[in-house]
This record gives C-alpha cells, structure tokens and sequence, in this order.
C-alpha cells in the first residue's frame, strides 16, 4: 500500500446508512430492535480497515429520522444513537482519524418534512436541533452542512441565497458550542439542489415529501423534483457564495464537484471547474462525488475503478482539491473499492487494475490475483445501481465463462493469509462474493428463475425490512426486481 504524504489530506470515508438504505452489509442505527447492529469492536475493526487503506476521515449522516422533535426530548433512540456516535469519535480518534457528520439544514423526522427556515417557528426547530447535535456530538472535527436530496425550500421566498445565510448563521452556532469545529459547506447539485428555483414548483406546497415528489407535478422542465437549476442559475448561486465567502471561518471548507449535477457531470448546471478554481483561491475545496465509487438501490460488489482513477486525475488537473470522499451504502461489502479509492487518493496516476489485482492477492493469495481482473463483469448493468459507468460490454457467453473463472477462484481461495485488515473477516467476504457470483451466472444462463432470485437477493440484501418500517423513499422492492432482472434483456 502507498502510504507517502499525498497532495489532497482530506481522504473521506462516508457511509449512508439512512433509513432508505438499510441492507445487510450496512450500520443499522436508527432501529434498536432490529439487525444489523454494530458492536465497538465492530467500529474498531472498521475504523482500522479504512485507516489502512489510505484513509483520514470517518463521515456520517444525521438522518431525519434523527433529525426530529424526539432528540430535543432525549427520547431513547436519539440519545442512543448520540452515545454511540461518541463513543465511535472516540474509537476513531485514538486511531488517528478525524470525524465528521452531514446534516440537512432543514428536513425533519422520518416523513421527511422540509421545515421553511422563512417561517419563524420551523426556523426555531432549525435552529435548535443544530445545536442539540453538536452538543451532543462535541468531538467532532467536521459538520458538513448539505443542502438538497433530501432537503431545501421554495416556499416564503426561500433561494440559494437563503440556504447560504443558513449555513454562516448555522456555522455560529455550532462554533459557539466547539469553537474548533471546521464547517464544510456543500454545493451539491446544481448547485444548492433543492433550494429556490431549483425545486419544483408545487401550488400550495405544505412541506412534505409526498407532495413535492408527487409525479403530477412534474413537468418537462422538473422531470425531478430538484435538480432542476441551468447556468445562470448556477452562476446566480457561486457568485453569491464567493460574495459571502469570506464572512465564513478561515477553515472553512467547500465540497464542489467538477460539474454541477449529482455525477458531477457538466450538464444541469454546467462547468463547476472555474467556480473551484474562484473558491480555492481563499478556501479549502473538497470534492463530494457521491456516485463515483457506488451507487444506491441494488447491493452488489461494484467494479468502477478506472472511473475512479480518471475522476482523481481529472480534479488534479482543474483546481488544488484538498481531498475528497467515498460514499458507500455497503461498508461490509465492497472492500476491493474502498481500498482502491483511499489508494488513488493518494496516487492518482496508480493503475487502477494493478491495484485490484493488488488487493486481490493480498486477500485471496498471489495465484488469485486474476480476480481482480475478473470482478470487472460484476459492472455490466445501469439498472443495478445509480452511477452506473462500464468500461466496456459484455456478451452473455463471455460473462458466463468469466463468472465460472470467479466462482472456480474464490472456492480455491485460502483467504488465511490475509494481510489486509479486512471488516467484516476475509472469509465472511468471500462468501459474499461468492453468492453474487453464482447468481451472476445463473442470471447470464438460459431461462433463469427471476422470482426465485427476487426472493433470494431479498433474504441475502434487505431483509431488514421485514423487521423495521420501510421507508418514505420505497426503493427496497425495487432492489430486489431490478437484481433479479439482471441480463434479462442482454445478448445470448
């Protein structure tokens, strides 16, 4: 493993473990009665893993789940979760790594209720869980505060520059309480997605969800309900950023991607590379590029690492990043990406294959290197995952002879000499892949049973459900269709 002192010191290890995407290779904190659990020892071994693979921050969401009137009452679940999340703090700092967690200024509860900071009393409500969570929270290093999917306000006059007000006046009160506290203020989106023009316009909109999503609304010009922000909005929104830039704490940091859209792509909102360029010049920027290493709805081992490799290379190139993060929704599970994504932190022009075989023959022994080349065809299908960037296609004949080469791999494999510090163990991670290998290819085979298969993958992936609520965001059987229909409609 590299382990030199790269250019970008800010290597973010983020998990998502929202209500939306509970699965059995995630952190289950939001639902004490239910699985999924995890021990101190479990965080240890984590926290361990990731430090080791290259990486320098653990970062989390503050769900709206948690994010509700209950935590102001210090009701079971939110004091529950406020105490393991300092006692992680603690495991992670004595390990060296900082800490940090993203919060939506303004959605509430588990219905995900977008509260109107214009609105004396829903500002009120604002106000005081942001400062109920750093006075819980006292450690950490860093709070990201983030503006959209889900969150933001169209309603009594509310715009991007409300949610940039927001975030000075936030800044204050969280430094009142942890006056070391560094602030990260998050341009995702369009940017600021979901503030002002950026959201759909819903005639007499009460806040909720339901009724912001609501497909009647839709229209040609806000097929999603944000995300809907063009150039000169986008302008309109750094240009009064850079403006109150400077009010903001000398440490401050600005997550902004290389485009203005959820993949940082350069469409929606346009090129975001001249407003990193603007904002570099008196503040740390960072890259928040969600969907670059994994993305949501269906669990599977992911294979982008080329695409990661080339994002890392592509931002060296635009403007001085401080760091960045990797996302994932599956911390128990896609280990060969996480490794290569604190790796090419560090060294962005690392080969990215070389790294795959690297990890692979450091879990599976030198003779199984190949596997790295051959989890390249578990990335074969957009309808897995939101992201989704193959290299190249796949015939089914290919992908059958591949899942074969996998399959006959990993049953050799020893995984005893490990040398990595995997979570959960090298051989609980083994029998991971190799379930996903074997659906793989019943799935590239002649006339697979799809129901069959929907319901295993249920059993194997999110489960969970069936012991805790589904949530407002109803992805979890779409999970399972979409994976049982994997090439369904690819070549013989």
């Amino acid at each position: 493993m590299n382990s030199g002192h790269p250019d970008c010191p800010h290597r973010c290890f983020y998990i998502n473990f929202g209500e939306h995407l509970q699965n059995s290779w995630n952190v289950n904190l939001l639902y004490p009665d239910a699985p999924n659990q995890w021990s101190d020892a479990d965080w240890t071994s984590f926290l361990t893993m990731i430090k080791a693979f290259g990486f320098t921050c653990f970062e989390y969401w503050i769900a709206p789940t948690l994010f509700d009137h209950g935590a102001l009452r210090h009701e079971p679940l939110y004091a529950g979760f406020a105490s393991a999340l300092r006692r992680v703090t603690d495991l992670a700092h004595g390990l060296g790594l900082q800490t940090k967690y993203i919060l939506a200024p303004n959605v509430l509860g588990p219905r995900w209720f977008h509260a109107c900071p214009n609105d004396p009393q829903q500002k009120k409500w604002i106000v005081d869980l942001w400062r109920h969570w750093i006075e819980q929270l006292p450690a950490t290093d860093i709070v990201s505060i983030f503006p959209g999917d889900v969150g933001g306000c169209n309603r009594n006059g509310c715009t991007h520059e409300t949610f940039i007000d927001l975030c000075l006046e936030l800044t204050d009160i969280m430094r009142s309480v942890n006056p070391t506290v560094c602030t990260e203020i998050n341009t995702w989106g369009t940017p600021f997605a979901g503030w002002g023009s950026d959201l759909r316009s819903v005639p007499d909109w009460d806040g909720s969800y339901e009724m912001i999503t609501d497909p009647k609304y839709a229209t040609p010009g806000s097929d999603n309900y944000e995300f809907n922000g063009k150039p000169d909005r986008a302008k309109a929104a750094m240009d009064y950023l850079l403006k109150r830039l400077p009010a903001f704490p000398a440490e401050t940091m600005v997550a902004i991607n290389l485009g203005f859209s959820p993949l940082g792509d350069a469409d929606r909102g346009g090129d975001a590379r001249p407003y990193a360029r603007e904002i570099a010049k008196i503040r740390r920027i960072t890259s928040w590029d969600y969907y670059l290493c994994e993305g949501e709805l269906v669990t599977y081992p992911h294979w982008r690492l080329p695409r990661i490799a080339a994002r890392r290379r592509e931002e060296r190139s635009a403007a001085p990043y401080h760091g960045g993060t990797c996302y994932t929704m599956t911390p128990k599970l896609n280990l060969l990406t996480f490794y290569a994504a604190g790796q090419l932190f560090i060294n962005p022009d690392a080969d990215p294959d070389q790294i795959s075989r690297e990890f692979c023959a450091n879990v599976f022994g030198p003779e199984h290197a190949i596997l790295g080349e051959l989890f390249e065809a578990f990335e074969i299908s957009a309808a897995l995952g939101m992201g989704f960037s193959a290299r190249r296609h796949w015939s089914k004949q290919v992908l059958r002879q591949k899942y074969a080469e996998m399959i006959e791999h990993l049953e050799a494999a020893d995984v005893s000499g490990c040398s990595l510090p995997l979570f959960p163990d090298p051989e609980t991670y083994r029998q991971d892949l190799l379930w996903f290998a074997r659906k793989f290819m019943e799935m590239a085979g002649p006339n697979p049973d799809r129901l069959r298969i929907e319901k295993e993958y249920w059993a194997k992936s999110v489960a969970i459900y069936d012991h805790i609520p589904m949530s407002v965001d109803q992805r979890a059987h779409t999970a399972a269709k979409n994976f049982s229909m994997v090439l369904a409609q690819a070549e013989p």
